[in-house]
Order: structure tokens, then sequence, then C-alpha cells
């Protein structure tokens, strides 16, 4: 079974984990409060270098999370053909 990976909700749990708010990030990132609530809302993302941007502002490695995902997906399908 295919899982979901909503990057933006990964990024705004983070955010709720530190304590820190969209607005916090976009801050961080050198851009407007608007922005950094873009990120959140985001259900895909299609810039690699930005998230390696958001996973240093935030100290947090989100590619490492996308590869437990992936990882979970590759053992559920060993085996079957796809």
């Amino acid at each position: 079974m295919k899982q979901d990976v909503n990057i933006g909700k990964m990024i705004k749990d983070e955010l709720d984990r530190q304590e820190r708010t969209p607005a916090w990030l976009a801050k961080r990132l050198n851009t407007c409060r608007s922005n950094g609530y873009k990120v959140v809302n985001e259900k895909k993302f299609n810039d690699i270098l930005f998230l390696i941007d958001v996973s240093i502002a935030v100290n947090h490695n989100f590619f490492k999370d996308i590869a437990e995902i992936m990882d979970s997906e590759l053992s559920t399908n060993q085996g079957q053909d796809v």
C-alpha cells in the first residue's frame, strides 16, 4: 500500500515540535511571511534544493524521514510484482 507523503505536513509537525511558526521559518529562509505559510500548506514538493534549505533552517533532515517511508514501502512490496 502506497503511503501519502505530505512534506508540508511533515514540516509543520516539526515546527510544532520545536514550538516555532511558519512566520519564523519564513524569516529563517529570508522570504516573506506568506511564503512560510505556503510551505506548511504544500502537499507536493517539487523543489529539492528548497527542501534542503528548509531542512537546514529547522535543523531537521526531512530526506531521512522520506527515506524511512520509502524503506517501509520497499519492504512491503518485496517479492511482489509491482
